[in-house]
């Protein structure tokens, strides 16, 4: 992997073997990941991406092409950005479900493309919200007499807020990926959550809506209800759009789709969404309870393929229901967490292993990313998959640091990231996530070390 890269280079030939300029839609990037959203993935030249000096992988998935380049992800964006003019991000992708045809094919990846952009920007705030909370309590147990204060009331008041009214930024998120009108979406499901409404439910008042019979149900932190309320309001407003005349549409388009989708909410998408919610909270609980230690290691030996796959997005809306009910998550963050912790732990044996004190700086460097930064990608595609045998290291690392973190009941009581300094968010089962981690990272290492690797394969 080389450590200096000509960025406008590697730029104008990532943009050819997608298929040149007039094939790329919209450009976008995350921590690690070049995103070109095509007009034909076919053109798409994959294994030669793969080639180009700095890139660490490529694949296509959600419907982007995904150019994998690490840190060096910004600096070729901004050479792409600066030497074409292409249309900067999600707006146009977010769209294009809508243009491209249903297919079995393209269905799963729909879903995942719509609930994980729908979650996407309420998972900053809800690990704000839950570190928020980390450091009240720590600032606890140094001055107890700090909980009694205004100011923790107060601060305690804005980290809950990302989890009350969770069903607001959910609709926010949905409704920019649909590529509805957000505020429609938000105020009918904010509507939800007004004190005269909580207070009819804490009463057990009957309330009927055009006739209909209206569900008693708290829906603050509820994810499922606000994701159907906003599919149906961004359905009705490009119903009510087309039908209405153009010089009523100010008038009617956006008073009918709030009012047509608070009644759907309030009688029937709501309270589906709520029941449907609370048995896969109630299946959770079960797993948690009574198997959670097979769930937490099988699922952390199966994240290396998952987040290849790009399958792991799914998981994400899961894992903030959970914090939000039962309260506690005893299965995905710690298997996210060990998942980083195994892949560091089997780059840590390969440095440990190999005879080029290069590469062997390069691993460990890698390595103390995935445990203290939890940024995995460029060890995934630049060391651990390449090398092939490594992978089995972090499958092994990752399922053995899993049943014994299930076994010692660990639980993220807040959302975080998935780092070693996350550890706070187990609250008073800490212990059994240090010990978790330090078995995977262990484990890891150790197989990956034992089995060894063709160093050819570099």
């Amino acid at each position: 992997m080389a450590s200096k890269i000509n960025y406008e280079e590697t730029a104008a030939q990532l943009v050819e073997l997608a298929g040149g300029k007039e094939n790329i839609k919209t450009v976008a990037h995350c921590a690690t990941r070049l995103r070109f959203t095509l007009v034909d993935e076919k053109k798409a030249d994959i294994e030669k991406i793969k080639k180009v000096p700095g890139v660490l992988g490529c694949i296509y998935q959600t419907q982007q092409l995904q150019t994998i380049l690490g840190q060096e992800v910004l600096r070729v964006y901004e050479a792409t950005l600066k030497n074409y003019s292409f249309t900067d991000a999600g707006s146009v992708d977010a769209t294009k479900d809508e243009k491209d045809p249903l297919t079995f094919r393209n269905a799963f990846d729909r879903i995942i493309g719509f609930v994980s952009g729908a979650v996407a920007p309420l998972v900053p705030a809800l690990i704000a919200g839950g570190m928020l909370k980390v450091f009240l309590l720590l600032i606890t147990y140094i001055s107890p007499s700090f909980s009694s204060s205004s100011t923790y009331t107060i601060l305690g008041w804005v980290a809950n807020a990302p989890f009350y009214f969770m069903p607001i930024f959910v609709a926010y998120g949905a409704a920019t990926k649909l590529g509805g009108t957000p505020i429609y979406a938000m105020a009918a499901v904010a509507s939800q959550l007004t004190p005269a409404f909580m207070s009819a439910v804490s009463e057990g008042t009957q309330l009927t809506l055009v006739g209909l019979p209206v569900r008693l149900v708290k829906y603050q932190q509820q994810l499922l209800p606000a994701l159907l309320i906003t599919l149906a309001c961004y359905h009705i407003e490009k119903l009510l759009n087309k039908v209405v005349p153009g010089i009523f549409k100010s008038i009617f388009v956006g008073a009918g789709t709030m009012a047509l989708s608070m009644i759907l909410g309030f009688t029937i998408l709501g309270p589906i969404g709520s029941y449907i919610g609370s048995a896969i909270s109630g299946v959770f609980v079960w797993l948690g309870a009574n198997v959670g230690f097979l769930a937490v290691g099988i699922l952390s030996a199966a994240l290396p393929w998952l987040v290849m796959t790009g399958m792991h997005h799914a998981i994400s809306p899961f894992m903030a229901q959970s914090i939000a009910n039962p309260g506690y998550d005893p299965i995905f963050r710690p298997s996210f967490i060990l998942h980083n912790m195994a892949e560091g732990g089997a780059c840590l044996g390969v440095g440990l292993k190999t005879k080029d004190p290069e590469f062997r700086s390069e691993c460990l460097s890698l390595a103390f990313g995935c445990i203290v930064a939890g940024v995995t990608e460029p060890t995934i595609y630049g060391v651990n998959l390449k090398l092939k045998k490594p992978m089995i290291g972090v499958m092994a690392g990752g399922a053995v640091g899993g049943i014994v973190t299930g076994l010692l009941g660990a639980k993220a009581y807040s959302m975080g990231y998935s780092t070693i300094m996350a550890l706070p968010i187990f609250e008073d089962t800490i212990l059994a996530m240090l010990v978790g981690i330090i078995v995977a990272i262990v484990v890891a290492a150790a197989v990956t070390f034992v089995l060894g690797f063709n160093e050819s394969d570099r």
